[in-house]
């Protein structure tokens, strides 16, 4: 049988975390990770390691092999994908690149469930290379260009929210914490905004199937649920909990005049629907199934249970929630 070499750029963290795990599983993948050896650098010493910084010089050191796929977690700028694009000696059968659904236009398109032939953001020069969140979808849509204009076979995945086993952003977290451990839930706008979410063993389902020399030139989104809510989230997570909390539903207006930003400061809130985005091409082109909501959230439950609940570091602070609850509490006996 002939060894199939791939090459994973990141690979330590979160997403990366769980596609290895699932890969190692094919005694026929001769891996190796190229990265900065910081986060997890413990991990998977039975992986080849290549120590770099992919924005330095230190990316030359995968150029020179012949890797038969190459899978693209890690890129952020769209000079290092160039780089790579550019100088690789030997193409690989197919590079698939991990992308993201910030790369929509909101401002050219506000449909829900938005297909992959939906504009993306533009990218000047000078978001190629700024290093702030604000750019992150610019940047990201800049580098599937770079891979279209580029002779490579290549499959582009969009994912959603990611979440699941191994996640630190807590972002979905924040939610699952407060159903079991609050007696009452502060829901922006009643929970009912809608958002789209990707289960992190989906994506990898999803990546591990196209380590195939098929032709390929395409994008896809990967999104297991396309419309779900935080009220969606709470009751699946007050079934899976067991737990009863009360709900008390805060207005945009009241949480914009308190200054809590959406996403930041209250994960998860949108005060718009069209974050959400079409499975239909994934499911009709490579046969994805997507997991049920209620299973995906079980199963990161169960993470979280085996991790003993830590407090979430993302949103608002405990004291911040109890004096929103306490005003908005004012504001209704008046």
């Amino acid at each position: 049988m002939k060894i199939i070499k791939i090459l994973l750029l990141g690979g330590t963290n979160f997403i990366g975390r769980n596609l290895i795990e699932q890969l190692l599983l094919n005694k026929g993948y001769e891996l190796t990770m190229f990265n900065r050896g910081i986060t997890n650098a413990d991990l998977f010493p039975e992986v080849n390691r290549i120590q770099g910084n992919r924005e330095s010089d230190d990316i030359s050191q995968i150029l020179n092999t012949e890797w038969d796929y190459i899978i693209d977690l890690s890129c952020y700028f769209p000079g290092s994908l160039n780089q790579i694009v550019s100088n690789l000696k030997h193409p690989p059968k197919k590079y698939i690149f991990i992308s993201t659904c910030s790369v929509y236009d909101n401002e050219q398109c506000t449909e829900i469930l938005r297909e992959e032939t939906t504009p993306i953001l533009k990218c000047t020069e000078a978001q190629k290379t700024d290093e702030s969140m604000n750019t992150y979808g610019n940047r990201k849509a800049e580098c599937e260009r770079v891979l279209s204009r580029s002779s490579f076979n290549y499959t582009i995945f969009r994912p959603a929210l990611v979440y699941g086993k191994y996640d630190s952003s807590d972002r979905l977290y924040y939610w699952l914490h407060q159903v079991k451990n609050k007696a009452t839930l502060l829901l922006p706008e009643s929970g009912e905004r809608y958002f789209s979410t990707t289960y992190v063993h989906d994506l990898v389902r999803c990546i591990i199937q196209q380590i195939s020399p098929n032709e390929s030139r395409r994008v896809f989104n990967v999104i297991t649920t396309p419309k779900t809510s935080i009220l969606q989230l709470v009751n699946v997570s007050k079934k899976l909990l067991h737990t009863r909390p009360a709900t008390q539903n805060i207005d945009a207006n009241f949480l914009n005049k308190n200054n809590i930003a959406p996403w930041m400061d209250m994960p998860l809130w949108l005060n718009a629907d069209y974050f959400t985005y079409s499975n239909e091409q994934s499911i009709n082109e490579l046969s994805f199934v997507p997991t049920s909501f209620e299973k995906a959230i079980a199963d990161t439950i169960d993470y979280f249970l085996h991790l003993n609940w830590p407090e979430p570091s993302y949103g608002i602070s405990e004291n911040q929630r109890l004096d929103l609850l306490d005003k908005i509490r004012s504001e209704n006996t008046v």
